[in-house]
């Protein structure tokens, strides 16, 4: 029974002009014309360095020097000693001498550093908390240069090995901002925090792009080591490492990448058109639960009033559906490897696997959103429509930088949007290669999968139509 109502739903979908045209069809000629748009301006620009002017305010250094205090504080000394002071101090009251000795740390100090548990707390503590003897290294030597953005935009090259910033000298703001009119600067950066960087640009144009996906990649780098230092304020000994390491690994900006093989700014447009043609799959799987529901059409009426298992059919149907849509998203893929001969980044076979995981995302998606209330079929793919393509400009798809600036105002949109999730995994494997970051994409899908799967046949179990 189950290979019957399977073959049956596949051949409907196959013959579905409309379906096919919007999962197959559509995004063959989008990916085509996004290719045509961006492969040809960052070929033109990757080998000319961008001029900026950048700004280094004297309370990000002060920021720095306060985080590096944390990470290079002995903890372990510090400790030790304090136990002396307090055993001595206390042997020296119960033998009624005197004790002097000052601590090694003040209440205060101590205090005020016990009391830092997340980041912002950490930036805040004065830099004069902390006291030398206690530091494995002396922090007032750090300069704006040691600064892990000044470090990653230095660092920076094309695939030809040239740098891809240029910063150029000037005398003062006022003086930035005329070269920057005068357009002998494409910008200029103000770094005021770690996680406070500004752009200021006149106009748009490539370079405006580049710039600002620069910042965008960094900021949701450093966003997500903050995340870790906030969760884990104990390990704050490793801010340094932490800091360097997720500031330098990023997507395409960064030859110490151990995975990001595609330094092209332009290609998370085509993870987005990727990530859109899977979720496209949830119109399918939703028809098809629709039209098995007796309150919307005769089809659904026939198999309520006939003994056919209905989680057997539905779980039939879907299987169909997410078989469908993992073959049009392998011609979609192949046809933007060797057809338009793209460089996804990372190895080849992972990169199909992903496609092939991330295909039943959207099956699920649909899967749920046919459970979900009384509308009619219409109703829903509106609904659909709507969540396919705000899922898709929030994730990046039609402005690059949209889903760094979700990350950094509101990550929960983030982790609840297909799109978004999709996308990281392909971001995960060209930046980090197959490794924890990928893995933890991978298993993010998984999990949104079966999130859908189990809501959708709760629902499913729950839905009588005895009325009719």
């Amino acid at each position: 029974m189950f290979g019957r109502f399977f073959m049956a739903r596949l051949k409907s979908a196959v013959r579905s002009k409309k379906y096919m045209f919007w999962t197959l069809f559509f995004p063959l000629g989008l990916g085509t014309l996004f290719y045509f748009a961006f492969s040809s301006v960052y070929d033109s620009i990757k080998s000319e360095p961008i001029p900026v002017a950048v700004e280094v305010t004297d309370e990000v250094i002060n920021e720095y020097k306060v985080m590096q205090s944390f990470a290079l504080l002995d903890r372990d000394k510090m400790e030790k000693d304090l136990e002396k002071y307090y055993k001595d101090k206390a042997t020296a009251e119960a033998m009624g001498q005197a004790f002097d000795e000052e601590a090694p740390i003040s209440e205060d100090a101590l205090n005020t550093l016990q009391d830092a548990e997340s980041f912002d707390d950490m930036i805040k503590v004065p830099l004069d908390t902390f006291d030398k003897k206690y530091l494995t290294e002396d922090t007032d030597s750090i300069k704006a240069s040691d600064l892990p953005f000044m470090q990653v935009i230095e660092d920076l090259e094309y695939e030809d090995g040239t740098k891809m910033i240029e910063q150029v000298s000037y005398k003062d703001r006022a003086d930035a901002e005329q070269l920057l009119k005068d357009g002998d600067i494409s910008g200029i950066i103000t770094v005021n925090g770690l996680r406070d960087i500004k752009l200021l640009v006149n106009g748009e144009g490539v370079n405006h792009s580049i710039l600002s996906s620069i910042i965008s990649e960094y900021l949701l780098q450093v966003d997500l080591t903050i995340d870790r230092i906030n969760d884990n304020p104990e390990e704050t000994e490793e801010m340094e490492d932490a800091i360097d390491a997720s500031t330098l690994n990023l997507d395409y900006v960064s030859e110490k990448s151990t995975g990001g093989e595609n330094k092209d700014p332009f290609i998370s447009y085509f993870y987005n058109l990727i990530a859109m043609v899977c979720i496209m799959g949830s119109i399918a799987s939703m028809a098809s639960v629709v039209n098995a529901q007796a309150n919307q059409n005769v089809t659904g009426i026939r198999i309520d009033s006939s003994p056919v298992n209905k989680a057997v059919l539905e779980l039939a149907e879907l299987s169909a559906v997410t078989l469908i849509q993992i073959v049009i998203n392998m011609i979609m893929l192949t046809y933007l490897i060797f057809g338009l001969k793209l460089k996804f980044g990372g190895d080849i076979g992972m990169i199909y696997l992903t496609t092939v995981l991330s295909s039943t995302v959207g099956t699920a998606f649909g899967f749920l959103v046919g459970h979900l209330g009384k509308m009619k079929m219409e109703a829903k793919e509106g609904l659909l429509m709507v969540l396919i393509l705000g899922g898709g400009f929030l994730s990046g798809l039609m402005y690059g930088d949209m889903k760094a600036i979700i990350e950094a105002n509101c990550p929960i949109i983030n982790r609840i949007n297909p799109s978004a999730v999709i996308t990281d995994a392909f971001l995960s494997l060209n930046l980090y290669g197959v490794g924890s970051q990928y893995y933890r994409s991978i298993i993010y899908i998984l999990i949104v999968d079966a999130v859908m799967l189990t809501i959708g046949l709760i629902l499913s179990g729950r839905k009588s139509y005895r009325s009719l």
